[in-house]
């Protein structure tokens, strides 16, 4: 045990020895420091309560397994296990036993599909079998062979090409 001013090495050293009763006064006051409102902290709702964040409910197909091709992004080849094609980009593909293609506004699919249930709002060029529900919006166009269980075209919408309805 070292006490002040002993002697060691050749140095002196010296350290301050404080009673072990006495403690340093600490600086607490980021304690009281409060957020002026509980939506300034991250993940933290209106009550104070820590939110989740997970995708939102989509029904059965929350656990389905999604791909979106996001605008300015290019995509070529087959797709196979997947359960939903979202299409805001361009995609020259082959989909085949998808449940739901989805051509956004602005989207452009290419190619070959075989799904249960399709929304065009953009554009698709190619051949289409939809086994279930075709929905063409107002700016979806269709150009090629369609096969459909049932059809419905908004008013604006265009299907062009050989159109047959699902046996």
């Amino acid at each position: 045990m070292f006490s002040r001013g002993d002697y060691i090495g050749g140095a002196i050293m010296s350290a301050d020895v404080s009673d072990e009763n006495e403690r340093r006064d600490l600086d607490l006051s980021f304690l009281d420091r409060q957020p002026v409102r509980a939506a300034e902290i991250p993940n933290l709702n209106e009550r104070g309560e820590r939110k989740e964040e997970r995708e939102p409910h989509r029904g059965n197909q929350q656990d389905a397994k999604t791909l979106t091709v996001a605008r300015d992004i290019t995509l070529k080849g087959d797709i196979t296990e997947c359960d939903t094609l979202v299409v805001e980009g361009r995609i020259d593909a082959t989909l085949n036993s998808a449940r739901a293609l989805e051509v956004s506004r602005g989207g452009r699919f290419v190619g070959s599909a075989s799904v249960d249930t399709a929304i065009i709002s953009g554009r698709f060029d190619g051949d289409l079998k939809v086994a279930r529900g075709l929905r063409v919006t107002a700016t979806g166009k269709i150009t090629g062979n369609v096969i459909y269980g049932r059809l419905e075209i908004e008013q604006g919408g265009e299907v062009l090409g050989d159109i047959k309805i699902h046996a």
